[in-house]
């Protein structure tokens, strides 16, 4: 029904112009035919006279040709009077016509839809309301007054200032049309979430002077909304639960690598030093070569190992950062990338002491490391830049490449994980992330995140 609401804000407008230019009309249409009637009348009435004297053959001012001449001028002016009243009476009964079949899809059009359809007189504050009342909000017809207080009491509180201001505003810089969201008391005192949309009509002078629109009930929608919201936010929480244990995880088992593995292997190398040192000064016995060089061997798979401990604790959860902080913790990436990929990337870290809470400072980490990622696996770039910086109350990280850029499919993939992981990343944390595909060359991806940012707030919010 919402189709046939539309048609009539269409329609209606359009046949409301149409009566006003019709009946617009009438009085040029009107005044040029008089005019010619009487015109014709004048002139018969005038040489009517020569034509009695000469046909009847009367004496000149005789009783019976004057009666003859205002018999004729009886017959001329009732005649010219029946035809110009006989049109006006007819076009007025069409104007009329017209006015009732237009309220007749009016009102047929209002019993029909689903909405409440209402006619607002902007002069009188008179209302007109359909039975839509009843079927959508519960009050019967004797219930639902004219007077447009009756509305606006039952808007809700909340609510009020923001829709009549709205229309005011709308009333103060013109227009034709006006919607708007807001809350509306049933009868049975509970409120309902409704779509209201109006459109304006206007006088010849441009003035308006009646609006004419319909109430939707979309509590149902806006309830589905909320459910479909409440859902993406738990998933959210999901995702930002499931990130937090996997931070800690993996600086747990950093730790206990650089801690239980890393003291094995560094005392296991002090070790083969040590037999290395023994068996080195007893260059009289030849026989102990090979054990020498085995433990040579031995102690260069150590060190080896050692570095790869150092690399896998690295990769879990890096030391600078805890240890460090951010900006030491994003150069230090940087140089392991260009040492990994071999392209240069460069970091433009702010003056100022880089000073953000532990959460912040993570997914800022972790979104760098990512968009290097990436860069290496797709970009084929040569060149990187990255840029940390406070713009007001935020810290904002830029990385731009010079590789071939991102492809709009690849932004819109729902598989593409990684870029998925630093939005949602950012969004727990209040923040956004921005990927856009640059010119002539490259990819641009921004973070915005509080400076203050932790999720503490999200949560509270959840």
């Amino acid at each position: 029904m919402e189709f046939n609401f539309k048609r009539l804000l269409a329609r209606g407008p359009e046949i409301i112009e149409a009566e006003r230019v019709f009946i617009k009309e009438i009085p040029l249409q009107e005044f040029g035919l008089t005019f010619i009637y009487v015109l014709l009348a004048g002139l018969w009435c005038v040489f009517s006279d020569d034509f009695f004297d000469n046909v009847m053959g009367l004496p000149m001012h005789s009783p019976a040709l004057e009666t003859l001449k205002g018999i004729n001028f009886v017959f001329a002016t009732s005649l010219v009077l029946y035809l110009v009243l006989r049109r006006a009476f007819r076009i007025r009964r069409l104007a009329e016509e017209a006015r009732r079949l237009s309220q007749e899809r009016f009102e047929a059009v209002a019993l029909a839809a689903t909405d409440a359809i209402w006619d607002l007189n902007l002069e009188t504050k008179i209302v007109w309301w359909s039975d839509g009342m009843q079927k959508l909000f519960g009050y019967p017809p004797e219930e639902v007054s004219s007077k447009l207080e009756w509305w606006v009491e039952r808007l809700h509180p909340e609510d009020k200032d923001r829709v009549l201001g709205a229309i005011q505003a709308l009333g103060e810089r013109g227009g034709r049309t006006w919607s708007g969201s807001y809350r509306f008391r049933r009868k049975d005192g509970s409120y309902a979430s409704v779509l209201d949309r109006g459109f304006i009509l206007a006088d010849d002078a441009g003035k308006p002077v009646r609006i004419v629109g319909g109430i939707s009930d979309v509590t149902e929608q806006r309830q589905a909304e909320q459910a479909l919201e409440n859902s993406r936010r738990q998933l959210r929480a999901l995702s930002a639960r499931l990130q937090w244990v996997r931070e800690e995880e993996r600086a747990r088992v950093a730790r206990e690598i650089h801690d239980e593995l890393g003291q094995v292997l560094t005392a296991l190398k002090i070790n083969l030093d040590w037999l290395e040192r023994k068996l080195g000064v007893r260059d009289n016995a030849p026989s102990l070569n090979p054990l020498l060089d085995r433990v040579v061997e031995s102690t260069e798979i150590t060190d080896s190992a050692i570095a790869s401990v150092q690399k896998i604790a690295s990769d879990l959860r890096p030391n600078s950062l805890d240890n460090l902080g951010l900006a030491a913790a994003l150069e230090h990436e940087a140089r392991r990338f260009e040492q990994r990929t071999g392209i240069a990337c460069q970091v433009k870290l702010p003056a100022e002491s880089l000073e953000v809470p532990a959460e912040a400072a993570t997914a800022v980490f972790r979104i760098f490391q990512e968009a290097l990622t990436n860069v290496a696996r797709h970009a084929q770039a040569t060149e990187v830049h990255a840029t940390l910086q406070f713009e007001a109350d935020q810290v904002v990280l830029q990385i731009e490449d010079n590789g071939r850029g991102i492809r709009a499919e690849a932004l819109a993939d729902k598989k593409a994980m990684g870029l998925l992981g630093m939005r949602e990343r950012a969004a727990v944390l209040g923040g956004e992330v921005a990927i856009v595909a640059i010119q002539p060359s490259g990819t641009r991806v921004t973070l915005r995140l509080p400076r203050a940012a932790t999720d503490t707030k999200f949560w509270a919010e959840l």
